[in-house]
């Protein structure tokens, strides 16, 4: 098989460069500059291994990669950029979308090594696929021995026929006169013969080939010439691999077939080789995609395997799509009895489907559309069969624009802050504020931080944003100092991210160093959540930041585990009341005397105490008897520019008698 290599870079240079490099290493190399060149070229020259930059217009390589392994999940993927884009493509590599992240400049041998492994690895999981499908489906028996004479898996058949377990075997206790040689030595000619009794005490004549393999095992077919029960036995329903799969849609949709195309994705079978070990999660497998043969053969349906235990399923015999359903429950149905329940884990899978012609027109289309569906489910907690939506996959779609946009925000200008002003009860003025990040694009408009916000938290920019927002918020304060504008505090959001990468304080610090202002007028806020699920951590660095004049606090407390025994073991300075906590007070006495146990607990603890999201004068009264100390909402101001808001807070007539005098 020719080793096909994709180069995807905008810089025509590094693509020539590495051209030159990997052709005189052997390679067939394709080149383009673009991520939409890119996949082209794959559906023209489908390449073992791809090689893409990180930074490129239109697609950057997280969505290249990410469209490719949608399409062909075989593909090894790697990431070729500058170390400074190593965090934004750790999520890549974590995933398993991307196998490797190569550094630029990049060291020739080191280049040689990675690509080399790349193609190793696809041709090895490329082998043993065909290895499962080659157990699964042959009506022979089969055993699988190492070199060194152990034996690994057994199939259905061999297991008919012979008395063997899986675990500690040696060829030597199959043929005590294995040679010192190992297996080879046994198998001089090209066949081999020999008698042995089968478990019912009968002579069996065998015909033993040998298929050797270059790297990792030999395979003996088993063929049966006396055993009636076995020669007679009927081939399983073979899975079509995705050419041949592709090829029955297509034969399908040009007969004017009604049918549904159900993507099976077996969910948890990289945990079981966790817990139970290779040989015992594999002939479990191998249990499965029997038992799915035999149901496939049962309702008449094609089956396909395609890779990494996700299988595509063909329908076209069902009257309706609640009976689609009940054929869906029936054929997952073997799974849920004690041959497989009885096992030390539950098999669980994770189901979609499509519908021909409604949810795609062409074979590929609909092959991608339930690929992309059970992709989308997968985290899922649901037991329904999922049909495959439109909009959720354009929803999706939008998401991915929105985050390859985000990855260029900062350097296009495109991002400004916005200052809500707090409301100090016991100065009666405003004293601080929270800082807000604020995006407008080009082409999408004002997006809404409750938009990009969690896309950037999932994707990983949020880092490098909330190290743009320090700085920004940083020089915001010194601007104002140098007009005479002080502030007790300003407030500004860390990503639990962002605090969890390894160089977050060192970089703080560094950052933090190139401006003349007081560091106790800065506040980080992190969220409740994030600090008790990593508390240790959180301790530490929180720790580290407060000996340098930064205060801390607590945000969004109530939403989580608002347990006060948690706060004494971090270094909090403010605790702040989501405003799901107080939008009853006013009329609720049970919630008055849960901010009040609250508010007296942290002012206990040394803790100032700050409400967010108040919105009527009768909460300020209440939260002002509660001995709250500060309170954050529209009835104070909204979230404001810059300007707007070193014109209020400027304005010395700002006190709780004007805030008031408002409604």
């Amino acid at each position: 098989m020719t080793n096909k290599l994709l180069i995807v870079d905008d810089e025509v240079a590094i693509l020539r460069a590495l051209s030159r490099l990997l052709t005189r290493a052997g390679y067939q190399v394709f080149k383009a500059n673009s991520g939409e060149e890119a996949l082209s070229i794959m559906q023209q020259q489908v390449c073992q291994v791809v090689i893409s930059d990180f930074r490129m217009p239109t697609m950057n390589g997280a969505e290249l990669l990410a469209a490719i392994k949608a399409q062909y999940p075989e593909t090894m993927c790697m990431i070729l950029s500058g170390y400074t884009d190593f965090n934004s493509v750790v999520a890549l590599i974590n995933s398993g979308t991307a196998f490797r992240f190569l550094q630029k400049p990049w060291d020739e041998q080191t280049l040689f090594t990675e690509v080399k492994e790349a193609f190793s690895t696809f041709h090895s999981r490329a082998h043993q696929q065909q290895v499962n499908l080659l157990m699964s489906n042959t009506a022979e028996a089969l055993v699988e021995l190492h070199p060194n004479g152990q034996l690994g898996r057994v199939n259905g058949v061999a297991k008919q026929l012979f008395d063997f377990t899986q675990n500690h075997i040696l060829l030597s206790d199959m043929f005590p006169y294995c040679t010192d040689n190992g297996v080879s030595a046994l198998f001089e000619d090209d066949l081999h013969t020999i008698t042995m009794q089968n478990r019912q005490g009968k002579n069996v004549e065998l015909h033993f080939k040998l298929a050797t393999d270059n790297s990792r095992f030999f395979e003996l077919h088993f063929v049966n010439k006396n055993d009636d029960a076995v020669s007679n036995r009927k081939p399983l329903a073979a899975f079509l691999d995705k050419n041949e799969l592709l090829s029955s849609v297509d034969g399908l949709i040009k007969s004017n077939t009604h049918f549904a195309m159900i993507a099976i994705h077996l969910k948890n079978y990289s945990y079981w080789t966790d817990m139970m070990g290779l040989p015992e999660s594999t002939a479990l497998f191998d249990e499965i995609t029997s038992t799915m043969l035999s149901q496939s053969k049962q309702f008449n349906a094609s089956l396909s395997f395609l890779s990494d235990e996700h299988f595509v399923l063909l329908l076209d015999n069902y009257k309706s799509e609640l009976d689609l359903h009940k054929q869906l429950t029936d054929f997952i149905e073997p799974f849920n009895t004690s041959k497989f329940s009885d096992k030390s884990v539950h098999v669980e899978f994770v189901i979609t489907y499509c519908i021909a012609h409604e949810d795609g027109d062409n074979a590929q289309q609909l092959l991608n559309n339930v690929l992309m569906s059970n992709r989308l489910y997968r985290s899922s907690h649901t037991h329904f069969f999922m049909r495959y939506d439109a909009a959720m996959i354009e929803q999706k779609r939008n998401q991915l624009l929105i985050s390859k946009a985000l990855f260029h925000a900062v350097e296009n200008d495109e991002l400004f802050l916005h200052y809500q002003p707090k409301f100090d009860l016991n100065k009666g003025k405003i004293c601080s504020c929270e800082v807000l990040l604020r995006w407008n694009h080009p082409e999408l408009g004002n997006v809404s931080p409750g938009v990009f916000i969690p896309i950037a938290e999932q994707e990983g920019q949020i880092i490098e944003l909330g190290y743009w927002v320090i700085e920004s918020a940083c020089k915001a304060i010194s601007s104002w100092t140098q007009k005479g504008i002080h502030l007790d505090k300003v407030a500004i959001n860390v990503s639990g991210k962002q605090l969890s990468q390894v160089d977050f304080i060192p970089r703080v610090e560094a950052l933090l160093s190139g401006f003349d202002i007081d560091m106790t007028k800065l506040e980080f806020e992190l969220t409740e959540s994030w600090l008790v699920d990593n508390l240790e951590e959180s301790a530490e660095k929180l720790t580290r930041l407060k000996n340098s004049g930064i205060s801390i606090a607590m945000d969004d407390f109530g939403t989580g585990y608002s347990s006060l025994s948690y706060l004494s073991k971090l270094p909090i300075d403010v605790l702040k009341i989501d405003r799901s906590l107080i939008t009853d007070i006013v009329h609720n006495v049970n919630t008055q005397s849960m901010v009040g146990s609250v508010t007296r607990m942290a002012h206990d603890l040394g803790m100032q105490v700050v409400v967010e999201g108040v919105e009527q004068i009768d909460q300020i009264k209440l939260l002002e008897k509660l001995k709250c100390d500060v309170i954050q909402g529209f009835i104070i101001a909204r979230p404001q520019a810059e300007d707007h808001f070193t014109a209020l807070i400027s304005n010395a007539d700002v006190s709780i008698a004007s805030v008031m005098g408002k409604i």
